[in-house]
């Protein structure tokens, strides 16, 4: 036990020299700020998730590099402030989401004495977070009768399929939700023990790394071939408008086949008036006086840590440089090997390589 825990410390040790706290926070902030942009770009699924996963890793980084709770904190405020300045149009949820992230991070490396399970924890509870957040805002905004209208129809298909007639009935809402969860659940365990192990990892990396010939050159090629892209994947009500689609359709084939459910109609016309309703009084009552206020609060201490910000966002565009370097490094490979080539060298890269401030 004891080797192990030696072995641990001097991994944590190399890292220290590899890479300092701030390079970290300074690549949080912009993974926070301007990365889903690049996966929208890719066409990614599951953005928020590979989002969740990366403070993960950079909240336990940060914490092997200083040894301190108090420095996950001050590098949440940090990118909190970072990704108010930078995407100052981004929802609240996101906010929340980062801030929670950091005082997870705070309590379990603070009251665990066991790194490796202070962060597998940080990994299962801020992902399963992020996918619980989004169910409970699809429950708040469409009401119960969604689950009631997904289950309703599932069963008429079943029904309408010989062998499936008789099968016995379960609820496919619960279906739906229990594999989502399950997938971001299994995407926090991961993260978390890749995280324990980052150290180790940074540093076989950072041979291979050494030995790449890096050419920054014409480091806004990936971003400006894909801007269009951004632009359009950037809309984050997709999903509502999936489901007020679905819910639609729903209302039209009850109206066809009235043996569906008699209740159903009545059902989805209700889920439509209270999901509209409710956005209405959101986007046009409680989000603009929410935003007035939290952009004082941001404008103020910007102000005072205009510095520390400042510092953090001139390395945004050495950071696409690498991105894009990186894409196009791995262009030989297709599918998910350039995936996993990509973010790899990418990760590697951002945290070790040089950057220049613009």
């Amino acid at each position: 036990m004891r080797d192990t825990s030696s072995r641990i410390t001097e991994r944590e040790t190399t890292t220290t020299k590899l890479v300092d706290a701030n390079r970290v926070i300074a690549l949080w902030g912009f993974t926070e700020a301007a990365l889903g942009g690049i996966l929208h770009a890719l066409k990614f699924p599951f953005t928020g998730l590979l989002i969740g996963c990366a403070a993960v890793v950079f909240i336990t980084l940060i914490f092997q590099l200083t040894g301190s709770g108090k420095a996950i904190l001050r590098a949440t405020f940090i990118v909190l402030l970072v990704k108010a300045t930078v995407n100052p149009y981004a929802q609240f949820a996101a906010y929340f989401a980062v801030g929670l992230q950091g005082l997870l991070g705070y309590l379990f490396f603070t009251t665990i004495r066991f790194k490796r399970v202070a962060a597998l924890l940080l990994g299962i509870f801020a992902l399963t977070f992020s996918a619980v957040q989004k169910l409970i805002f699809l429950t708040v905004v469409f009401g119960t009768s969604l689950w009631k209208s997904i289950d309703t129809f599932a069963h008429f298909v079943l029904t309408q399929i010989p062998f499936l007639k008789h099968s016995p009935s379960f609820s496919f809402s619960i279906v739906i939700i229990s594999v989502y969860t399950g997938i971001h659940l299994l995407a926090g365990i991961i993260a978390g023990l890749k995280a324990a192990n980052f150290p180790l990892w940074l540093e076989k990396k950072s041979k291979t790394v050494g030995r790449m010939r890096i050419d920054f050159a014409g480091g806004e090629e990936f971003f400006n071939k894909n801007r269009k892209s951004n632009r359009k994947h950037s809309l984050r009500k997709i999903p509502s408008y999936i489901i007020f689609i679905f819910l639609f359709s729903l209302m039209l084939v009850s109206y066809i086949f009235p043996q569906l459910d008699s209740n159903l109609f009545y059902y989805v016309v209700f889920t439509i008036i209270r999901s509209v309703l409710i956005m209405f009084i959101w986007f046009s009552v409680i989000s603009p006086i929410a935003v007035k206020y939290f952009k004082r609060f941001v404008e103020k201490k910007k102000f005072k840590h205009a510095s520390e910000i400042n510092k953090i966002t001139v390395l945004f565009t050495g950071f696409r440089k690498i991105i894009n370097y990186c894409w196009k490094n791995s262009s030989s490979l297709r599918g998910r090997k350039r995936l996993v080539k990509f973010f790899s060298d990418s990760l590697a890269l951002l945290l070790l390589a040089d950057v220049e401030p613009d």
